[in-house]
C-alpha cells in the first residue's frame, strides 16, 4: 500500500533521529534500535536526513539529552533543512515544550511516533477508540503545560477574578477522555463476557499468534484458517484482533486469534491503552511468539528477550508459549543454525521454522500446537511469576469471591452523599451513619439548612464521626459554594462527564480525591474504584504499586486489573478485607486469601529475622 508523505506546514516532513543512550557499554544493541526507529519513521513517508546520538549515564532535567546537543541538534536542522525532530527515548511534557521552543521546530517521540502509524492502519471504531484514548493519555500533561506557558497573561490584570481562558480547553479534553474511556469500558465488558462464553460453552482452545510488527502473523493466520485478511509491508497493520476456528485432527478443533505486534521497548502506557488485545493474549490456551527470521542475530535475540518478557508480564507462562520463525523461503540456511546461534534451548521453549507465505512447515507447525494443547491438558501449567498487573487481577477475583454477598448501600441524593462521605473520613461506617441521621433530624441535610445553622448545632450532631471541628468547616465551606455556584442543586455537577465532574467536586473546599470518587460512585453510579487508607495499604503490601504511589496511580492500578461492572463491589470488598484480613497491625497471613502470591509475610518475617539476629 502507498503512503503518502507526512506533510509539516504544508512540506514533506524531514526528520533528524535523537538518542540518549544511557548505557555506555552499549556499541551494538543501540545501533538495532535506532535501525527500527528509522524503518518505522520511513513506513509514514518521512524522509530521514540525519542523526544526533549522546551517550550519558542518565537523561538531563530540561531537555532530556544536554544543552551542547540541543545546540548540535539546532546546527544540523538548519543545515539538513529538516522540519521534524524524533526521539527513541519517551520525552516528559516539560522535556518535549522545552525543546520545541529551543529548537523551533516539531519534537514528537517514539510513543507519539507510534500512535501515528496506528492512527494510519485504523480502520475500525475500536482501534481509533483505543488509539484516541492513548494519545490523549499522552498529550494532555503537555497541552495543560503548554496552555499555562501561553496563556499565564490571559487576564485583564494580575490577580484578576475568574479563570484562565485555557481552561475551558482543558475541561473539553477532560470530557474527550472520560467519553472515550466509558465507551472501552463497555467494549471491556462486552469483550470480558464473550471469552468467557468462547472458553467455558464452546469448549475450543485458543492460541493467540502474538509476536513482532511485520513478522507476518496475519499471513500466518491467513495461512491456518483458509481467511483472506489484508496483509501489507507496512506496520502494526492489525490493530483489532481477528477469530478464525479451525480443525487440526480428529480429536482437536481450535479458535486462532490474530492480535497486535509488539515492538521494542514497548512503552507500557501503550500495552494498558490496548487492553482489548491483551485480554485475547492473557484468556489463550497457547500463545505463537512469532519472529521474522531473516532479522539480524542480535536483533532476534532481543526480540525473543523482549517477546518473553512482554508476554510474562502480561500472565503468560512459558509453557503456554511457542518460538516460531517465519518467512523461511528467505532465509533457508538458517533453520539448521538458528538454534545454535540463538542458544534456543536454554528458554525451554518449543521452536520451528516455517514459512506462511510458501506453506513450507505448516502441517508440522499444526501438529506442535495440537501437542502442546494435549501436553498442557495433561500437565498443570508451570506458576508463573506475577506482574504487578497480574497479580492486582488475581487480587480482585479472590478478594471478590470471598465476599459474594457484599452488601451495596443503597443510592443516595447527591448532596446527601458528599455531606455522608465527608462524615465517613477517618472514622467507622456505624459511626458515620450515627453522625448522618442525627445531622438530618437535628439540623437538616440540605445546602441551606447547613448554611443557615449554628456552628455549634452542626458540631453537636456530627460528634459520633470524630474530628467533628474540621469536619462542620469542611460542610460549611460545602454548602456555600453549592449555593452560590449550583443555586443549591450539585445534581447539575452529576450530569457533567466523569472526569469533569470530579473536578467541579474538588474544587469545593475540603473535598480531595478519594471523597469526590466515594459520592460519584454512590449517588451517580459512576464507574470508578475510590482509594481509602485500606486500599491502598493492601496495593502497597501486594507491591501491585510502588510504596511511595499517588492516589491516582493506586486508583488506576485496581481500575485496570478489574472489570468497570465490578468497581463498586471490589471497593466495598476491599474495605472489608483490610478490616478483616489485611490489617494495619497483626494482618491474619494464615487466613489470608491471598497468602500465596503477596510479597508482605516475606518481608515481615525477613525483619523479624535480622531483629532477632541484631540482639
Amino acid at each position: 500500500m502507498q503512503r503518502q508523505p507526512l506533510l509539516i506546514d504544508n512540506q514533506e516532513a524531514r526528520a533528524i533521529l535523537c538518542m540518549l543512550k544511557t548505557n555506555v557499554h552499549d556499541h551494538s544493541v543501540y545501533r538495532v534500535k535506532m535501525d527500527e526507529l528509522k524503518g518505522l519513521v520511513e513506513s509514514l513517508g518521512i524522509e530521514v536526513v540525519g542523526e544526533v546520538i549522546q551517550t550519558r549515564y542518565r537523561s538531563f532535567a530540561k531537555y532530556h539529552v544536554g544543552s551542547g546537543k540541543v545546540k548540535e541538534i539546532r546546527k544540523k536542522k538548519n543545515r539538513l533543512d529538516a522540519n521534524l525532530v524524533i526521539f527513541y527515548n519517551i520525552l516528559r511534557s516539560s522535556q518535549k515544550l522545552n525543546l520545541m521552543m529551543a529548537l523551533d521546530i516539531e519534537v514528537i517521540d517514539r510513543y507519539e511516533l507510534t500512535l501515528e502509524i496506528f492512527d494510519q492502519m485504523a480502520s475500525d471504531t475500536l482501534s481509533k477508540l483505543q488509539i484516541a484514548a492513548a494519545r490523549l493519555e499522552k498529550q494532555t500533561p503537555f497541552y495543560k503545560l503548554q496552555a499555562s506557558v501561553n496563556y499565564t497573561n490571559d487576564r485583564p490584570f494580575f490577580r484578576a477574578g475568574g479563570e484562565y481562558a485555557f481552561h475551558g480547553q482543558l475541561r473539553e479534553l477532560t470530557r474527550s477522555q472520560a467519553r472515550i474511556n466509558e465507551e472501552i469500558d463497555k467494549l471491556m465488558e462486552e469483550k470480558s463476557q464473550r471469552i468467557w462464553k468462547r472458553k467455558n460453552e464452546l469448549g475450543y482452545p485458543v492460541v493467540c499468534i502474538a509476536g513482532f510488527y511485520n513478522a507476518g502473523k496475519t499471513s500466518l493466520f491467513n495461512v491456518v484458517t483458509g481467511d483472506n485478511k489484508p496483509v501489507s509491508d507496512r506496520p502494526f497493520t492489525t490493530l483489532s484482533s481477528k477469530y478464525q476456528k479451525r480443525f487440526i485432527d480428529y480429536e482437536t478443533t481450535v479458535i486462532f486469534i490474530d492480535t497486535i505486534g509488539f515492538m521494542l521497548d514497548l512503552d507500557p502506557r501503550l500495552i494498558q491503552s490496548f487492553k482489548l488485545n491483551l485480554l485475547d493474549i492473557r484468556s489463550s490456551d497457547v500463545v505463537v511468539l512469532l519472529l521474522d527470521i531473516t532479522d539480524p542475530l542480535l536483533t532476534l535475540q532481543l526480540k525473543i528477550n523482549e517477546g518473553i518478557r512482554l508476554l510474562r508480564e502480561i500472565g503468560v507462562n512459558r509453557s503456554r508459549m511457542l518460538i516460531i520463525f517465519n518467512k523461511l523461503d528467505q532465509a533457508p540456511e538458517r533453520e539448521e543454525i538458528i538454534a545454535k546461534e540463538l542458544s534456543l534451548d536454554v528458554y525451554s521453549i518449543p521452536y520451528m521454522c516455517i514459512s506462511a507465505a510458501e506453506k513450507i512447515h505448516i502441517p508440522e507447525f499444526l501438529n506442535l500446537i495440537s501437542d502442546r494443547i494435549r501436553y498442557l491438558k495433561e500437565n498443570a501449567p508451570e506458576a508463573v511469576e506475577l506482574s504487578p498487573f497480574r497479580r492486582a487481577e488475581t487480587a480482585v477475583n479472590r478478594v471478590l469471591a470471598e465476599y459474594p454477598d457484599i452488601e451495596v448501600p443503597s443510592q443516595m441524593m447527591p448532596f446527601g452523599s458528599l455531606i455522608r462521605t465527608i462524615l465517613s473520613q477517618n472514622t467507622a461506617s456505624k459511626n458515620t451513619t450515627t453522625a448522618y441521621n442525627r445531622l438530618q433530624d437535628q439540623v437538616g441535610v440540605t445546602p441551606i439548612k447547613l448554611l443557615e445553622a449554628a456552628d455549634e448545632a452542626i458540631k453537636e450532631a456530627i460528634k459520633p464521626s470524630g474530628m467533628y471541628n474540621k469536619k462542620s468547616k469542611t460542610i460549611k465551606a460545602a454548602s456555600k459554594l453549592i449555593i452560590e455556584k449550583y443555586h443549591g442543586d450539585l445534581g447539575q455537577v452529576f450530569k457533567l462527564p466523569f472526569n469533569e465532574a470530579r473536578d467541579r467536586l474538588m474544587e469545593i473546599p475540603g473535598i480531595g480525591p478519594k471523597t469526590a470518587d466515594v459520592t460519584l460512585m454512590f449517588s451517580n453510579n459512576s464507574k470508578v474504584v475510590p482509594v481509602d487508607r485500606h486500599i491502598a495499604r493492601i496495593a502497597k503490601r501486594l507491591e501491585i504499586v510502588e510504596p511511595k504511589a499517588s492516589y491516582e496511580a493506586i486508583r488506576s492500578a485496581w481500575q485496570d486489573a478489574a472489570t468497570p461492572d465490578r468497581f463498586r463491589e471490589l471497593h466495598l470488598a476491599l474495605i472489608r478485607f483490610g478490616r478483616e484480613r489485611c490489617t494495619a497491625r497483626n494482618p491474619d497471613h494464615e487466613g489470608c486469601v491471598l497468602r500465596n502470591i503477596c510479597p508482605y509475610p516475606e518481608k515481615v518475617m525477613e525483619t523479624n529475622q535480622n531483629d532477632a539476629e541484631s540482639q
